[in-house]
């Protein structure tokens, strides 16, 4: 329960500040491209976090959970007081910032994924991941509500000081979890490569483990673009910070839904078969708002959207939990955050040039493929393990 409790007041946080941070750099510069930068900042040190992973392997998950969350705090409570001193904060400390909180995330990440299955039974551990989801997204979506408020009523700082004592306020919390996952033991002093060796060489047994990260990467790549485009895009339609907040909302209310649905389901339904739901209906919704990116379309499309996400993304968090030794979780959980999500960093810094070019909404068409060729390169997946499985029944 404190797991939960803290989990969710840190997703209010975090929405709190990303909301504010991207109009204080849009405030500051008036750009996409800028804001591109900034959030590829707080996504590279991703590239690093197969050494975490091997690190989270090695010692208590409590160490990386609440180190992160004290360096995030302190950061966060330093970018917001500066900003509500100065008015503006010099970009360069912005995206130092950015790169040190993207860098605690390198470690927090894949702790925060390995935990859930130290505090639940195996069974239970579907209906865990759908609660945390709920929790967590409607944690999102009143901080997400309050951000938007808070940046018109008063200004970005103050959100992102919020953020920062909600990091806080998780580590302290941390401080009264158990967890009771025994570190593998090990005599062999600490050998890096190796190590990720074996995390790599369990993943390429499963054709499901092996094709994940490329199809997140994929997935990834092509919305970072949208990500970036949709501050500017609620200002252009005039519908401001807080149209964008609504958005954010919306798509935060649609996880809510679709983590209460998981949860109340169980293990009646397959990961597998509710991942594909969600990637087509996703690559469906981001077809539309390409049709039409008008602001009485694209809110009710973020409720939709979120859904989607969630019956993506809730259940592979339960797929890996159960097909991954629990010594191995942390370097499989890094290998594959580090994969998909360098996709987004690279996209943004390469087509940042573009985006206050191009119009606008081509960027919800490129995500509609992106996610369609994802969900049709995953239904082939399971097609083919599922065969694979059939034959070794059989011998």
């Amino acid at each position: 329960m404190i797991w939960l409790v803290g989990a969710a007041q840190s997703q209010f946080g975090t929405a709190l500040a990303g909301l504010a941070l991207s109009f204080l750099v849009l405030h500051q510069t008036g750009s996409a491209q800028q804001m591109a930068l900034t959030l590829a900042c707080t996504l590279i040190p991703n590239l690093l976090m197969p050494f975490a992973g091997v690190l989270v392997d090695r010692f208590p998950l409590k160490w990386p959970l609440i180190g992160a969350d004290l360096l995030r705090g302190t950061l966060q409570l330093s970018v917001g007081g500066l900003a509500l001193a100065w008015g503006d904060v010099p970009l360069w400390v912005v995206n130092g910032a950015a790169l040190l909180t993207g860098l605690a995330g390198t470690f927090a990440s894949p702790a925060s994924s390995a935990v859930v299955p130290t505090l639940v039974a195996p069974e239970a551990l579907a209906r865990a991941n759908g609660l945390l989801g709920s929790a967590s997204r409607g944690a999102w979506l009143l901080g997400t509500l309050s951000g938007g408020w808070i940046v018109a009523q008063w200004s970005p700082a103050v959100a992102i000081i919020g953020d920062g004592l909600s990091f806080l306020l998780m580590a302290a919390l941390m401080g009264w979890v158990r967890v009771s996952r025994q570190v593998e033991a090990r005599e062999a002093p600490l050998n890096f490569w190796g190590d990720l060796r074996g995390g790599i060489q369990l993943m390429s047994r499963s054709r499901v483990l092996l094709l994940a990260p490329v199809i997140a990467l994929l997935l990834n790549a092509s919305l970072a673009p949208v990500t970036a485009i949709l501050p500017k895009l609620f200002e252009r339609l005039g519908a401001q910070a807080t149209g964008y907040a609504t958005f954010v909302a919306l798509e935060s209310l649609g996880m809510l839904f679709s983590g209460m649905l998981l949860a109340a389901a169980g293990s009646r339904f397959a990961p597998q078969k509710v991942i594909a739901a969600g990637l087509m209906l996703t690559a469906g919704t981001y077809a539309v708002m390409w049709s039409c990116p008008a602001v009485g379309v694209l809110w009710p499309s973020a409720a939709v959207l979120g859904f989607g996400f969630g019956l993506g993304n809730i259940p592979f968090q339960t797929l890996l939990q159960q097909l991954v030794p629990q010594h191995f979780l942390g370097r499989v959980f890094s290998v594959l955050g580090m994969i998909s999500s360098v996709g987004m960093p690279l996209s943004l810094l390469l087509v940042s040039p573009w985006l206050d070019r191009l119009p606008l909404a081509l960027w919800f068409g490129t995500a509609a493929l992106a996610q369609g060729l994802g969900g049709l390169i995953w239904l082939w997946a399971m097609r083919v393990e599922g065969r694979v499985q059939e034959r070794s029944a059989l011998i």
